[in-house]
C-alpha cells in the first residue's frame, strides 16, 4: 500500500512538473536567418518574430510548416501576414514540408534549405513545449553542417501555457502531447 502511494505521488509530482522538463531556456544569438516554426493559433510567435527582425537579430525569416490539408499550409498565411506587417516580402520565405510522421524527419530538409542559402547559423522559433527536444534533436543536425543553431519561443507563450496549464484544455493538451510524442520518438531511428 505504501508502494502503491508513494507511486501516485511520483506521477503526480511528474505531471506538474512536466512544464519544466519539457522548457528550455530560450536563447537568441544575431543569425543569418529566423526558422519561424511556432505557427499556432494560441501562439504570439509572430509578434516575438518580428521584434527579433526588427531588432536586426536576422535579416531573413523562413516560415516553417507542414500542410494541414490539401495545398492548405498555414506557413503561407504566416508570411503574409508578416509582409502585411512591415516585413519586405523578399525577407520572408514560406517553406512547405511533406507530410511526415515526426519533426526529426523534417530536420534534414530544413537543414539543406538553410545550406543551400549559405546561411551559417539561424536562431529556430518553437513552441515553448516543444523547445528541449527541439534543441537537443535540431543541434545535431545542423551542428553535423556547421551551421551554429540557437532555439528560442515567444517569452509572452511560456508565461501564457504555463499559467495554470492544468486548469484548461488547450494548455494540458500541448504539454502531454509534447511527452508523448518525445517518448514515442525515441523508440524510432528516423524520428530521433
Amino acid at each position: 500500500l505504501i508502494s502503491l502511494g508513494l507511486l501516485a505521488a511520483g506521477c503526480v509530482a511528474l505531471f506538474f512538473a512536466l512544464p519544466s522538463l519539457l522548457i528550455a531556456p530560450a536563447g537568441v544569438a544575431k543569425s543569418d536567418v529566423i526558422l519561424h516554426g511556432a505557427i499556432s493559433k494560441h501562439s504570439a510567435a509572430d509578434k516575438y518574430v518580428l521584434d527579433l527582425y526588427r531588432r536586426g537579430v536576422a535579416r531573413k525569416i523562413v516560415c516553417v510548416d507542414s500542410q494541414i490539408s490539401r495545398e492548405l499550409y498555414p506557413s503561407d498565411y504566416v508570411r503574409e501576414s508578416l509582409i502585411s506587417k512591415g516585413v519586405p516580402a523578399e525577407d520572408v520565405i514560406s517553406l512547405r514540408l511533406p507530410l511526415a510522421p515526426c519533426g526529426g524527419m523534417h530536420l534534414p530538409m530544413i537543414v539543406e534549405f538553410v545550406k543551400a542559402n549559405g546561411w551559417k547559423s539561424a536562431l529556430y522559433v518553437t513552441l515553448p513545449e516543444d523547445s528541449r527536444y527541439t534543441n537537443n534533436l535540431a543541434r545535431r543536425f545542423f551542428e553535423r553542417e556547421g551551421i551554429a543553431l540557437a532555439v528560442s519561443y515567444s517569452p509572452e507563450d511560456r508565461e501564457e501555457l504555463t499559467r495554470s496549464w492544468w486548469r484548461t484544455h488547450w494548455k494540458t493538451q500541448r504539454i502531454l502531447g509534447e511527452a508523448m510524442i518525445i517518448t514515442l520518438d525515441r523508440f524510432y531511428s528516423e524520428c530521433r
